[in-house]
């Protein structure tokens, strides 16, 4: 009998064999280096799909927190270091990140020994280190999430990326997963992120991109000061993250007021006195304002009773007193639909004299930050006088 010969195991054969050809490497980050080939297969990915959406999580004892998925579940180790803390995201179809926090403080070899710990378990076939650079301008070329909701930082990542900065991303062909290894400055504190997504998950590749977006503090939060002045006693500049409608990173500077106070206002901004019927109006400008979107803080006039002030304050700007909301004297609003415009205001005595903080925004064009009353806030919190 004649057997008729057929190829159709090859094809077979030959995936088994190419499997046989793939090398498992231990982590070694000082011996992976930028591959341009692996560069152009994992640098770009699809914007991550947010479903849902989801709830912000506390980690790092209570003082950040990350917006994670509805079905995803955060663990935090806040004891797991002398000066840091570890927390754990799982996700659906096997999705693990690491993040580990460590405060200024920390000994190297303890960074060192998370570091060695975290990567000793993982296994690559192919790697490359991401240029820092790339990633500084991936935000605006390419979306990180499907849109669905406001992202935390409108233009950049919660991280530095600098000199500092080290990004690796490695593949397991065999186990059809994907590694991200991320060592930067996120605000004053040094942060290890180590992502792992299953490459069957195209819409879940770009876990570490909206992590990196999504890790707030939990209030306002000072990274840095600068320089103390002689004259004040008080530093020169000062470096924070401040929250709103988004994030933004807000340098200040020290600001000697007319009236005999120092204060901090956003660096680069003017102030332009305004006299109005019954109160002294300091109105903050600058790149990040426009025409019915600014702050302000003001002196009310002597001879005006704390019950005249709203009343006084809303006819002085010229509003109509239709759309007064609230009905305390120390702190109201006032909204007008049609026009899409909220304002509010906040009465503050100091040195037994009332003044006040004002802000107008426009949310014609949608909600950006950080909120503007939060930086008339932080003017007057920060008063004082000579």
């Amino acid at each position: 009998m004649k057997i008729k010969t057929t190829q159709a195991e090859e094809p077979v054969e030959q995936k088994e064999s190419e499997r046989e050809e793939i090398v498992e490497h231990k982590i070694d980050l000082t011996q992976i280096k930028e591959d341009e080939d692996v560069l152009s297969q994992v640098l770009v990915r699809e914007p991550f799909d947010l479903g849902s959406g989801g709830e912000s999580e506390s980690i790092h004892d209570g003082e950040f927190s990350v917006m994670a998925l509805s079905d995803w579940y955060v663990t935090s180790y806040n004891s797991e270091f002398e000066q840091g803390s570890k927390a754990t995201i799982e996700g659906p179809n096997g999705l693990h990140q690491t993040i580990l926090l460590f405060d200024k403080e920390a000994p190297a070899d303890e960074i060192e020994r998370a570091k060695t710990e975290l990567l000793s378990n993982y296994r690559y076939t192919e790697a490359t280190q991401v240029p820092i650079e790339q990633l500084a301008s991936y935000k605006e070329k390419y979306p990180v999430t499907d849109g669905s909701f406001m992202e935390n930082f409108k233009d950049r990542f919660a991280i530095e990326l600098d000199e500092d900065t080290t990004f690796f991303t490695m593949k397991n062909d065999r186990k059809g997963r994907l590694y991200d290894y991320v060592e930067a400055t996120l605000f004053d504190k040094k942060l290890i992120l180590f992502s792992d997504v299953p490459v069957s998950q195209p819409k879940k590749l770009s876990a570490t991109y909206y992590t990196l977006s999504s890790i707030i503090p939990e209030s306002d939060y000072e990274i840095s000061l600068g320089a103390y002045d002689k004259k004040h006693g008080r530093p020169i500049t000062r470096t924070m993250v401040m929250g709103g409608f988004q994030w933004e990173f807000v340098e200040f500077q020290l600001y000697e007021h007319e009236l005999g106070f120092t204060s901090y206002i956003r660096e680069g901004a003017t102030l332009e006195k305004i006299e109005r019927t019954g109160f002294t109006e300091w109105r903050f400008s600058d790149e990040s304002t426009k025409e019915n979107r600014y702050y302000s803080f003001g002196k009310l006039d002597p001879n005006i009773s704390l019950e005249d002030a709203k009343l006084t304050l809303i006819d002085g700007y010229g509003f109509d007193r239709e759309f007064i909301d609230g009905t305390g004297q120390i702190s109201f609003h006032h909204y007008e639909p049609s026009i899409n415009i909220t304002r509010s205001f906040e009465l503050v005595q100091k040195q037994g004299e009332w003044y006040y903080i004002f802000s107008e925004d426009d949310h014609s064009e949608g909600f950006i930050g950080p909120g503007l009353f939060n930086l008339a806030s932080k003017f007057q919190q920060e008063i004082i006088f000579d």
